[in-house]
């Protein structure tokens, strides 16, 4: 099995957009003369969020390359939602084709820090037909969401423990939805595979022979003093 670490300052929402950290100006006035600056936040007293990725299954070239795009791809829906990340979002769109780039919300939000991880584990591959690969993703929280108010306390805005993400992928030289062209084949997402219509059994029955144990629900502990 073969893990890779994405580390990331900002946190998300399973099925949303990212969380952000608030930044503040303030003004003062000297003869009419306005002065502009940006607070600084507290320092945060907790490791950043993390997205671990692995591929849970063997697979053969080219279903292994797939899945391993497909993964970095899923990180990359999570992340680029949040507005403060327009370089990834770029980029993301850059490797997406555009009948993947619909309408994407991408919401700031109040607190002052994300901590804690996800595991984003492909569990399939399988080509289907068109020569598209199918990739099954569960995403599992573990050991969880966790955002940091402003007073220093943490809450889990995340309550779903594993969900089950199906991108399809494809090996093309067709142009990305930001319209740029490759001088070859690559891998393109061609659809993200958000379900959301799926039981929570349904979920289960893919995602839980798989399921990291132990399933640790709790957040990391701070690594200084929260701030007062």
């Amino acid at each position: 099995m073969t893990e890779r670490t994405i580390l990331t300052r900002v946190a998300v929402l399973i099925s949303a957009g990212l969380l952000t950290l608030p930044m503040g100006a303030c003004q003062t006035g000297n003869g009419g003369s306005t002065e502009t600056s940006t607070s600084t936040p507290p320092p945060f007293p907790y490791p950043p969020f993390e997205i671990r990725t692995d591929v849970a299954v063997p697979l053969e070239p080219p279903l292994d390359d797939a899945a391993r795009f497909a993964l970095q791809m899923s990180v990359d829906e999570r992340l680029s939602n949040d507005p403060d990340e327009e370089a990834l979002y770029q980029r993301y769109r850059s490797r997406i084709a555009s009948q993947a780039d619909g309408p994407r919300i991408r919401i700031p939000d109040t607190y002052a820090g994300q901590t804690g991880a996800a595991l984003h584990r492909a569990v399939a591959a399988r080509v289907l037909p068109g020569e598209d690969v199918e990739v099954s993703i569960c995403l599992y929280d573990t050991p969880g969401l966790y955002a940091m108010k402003e007073d220093g306390t943490l809450v889990k805005p995340t309550p779903v423990e594993e969900s089950l993400w199906r991108p399809r992928v494809k090996w093309t030289a067709q142009p990305a939805a930001d319209g740029s062209t490759p001088s070859g084949p690559r891998w393109l997402l061609m659809d993200s595979g958000v379900l959301t219509d799926l039981t929570p059994d349904q979920v289960a029955a893919v995602c839980d022979p798989f399921k990291p144990e132990p399933f640790v629900q709790e957040p990391p502990r701070p690594t200084s003093a929260a701030p007062k």
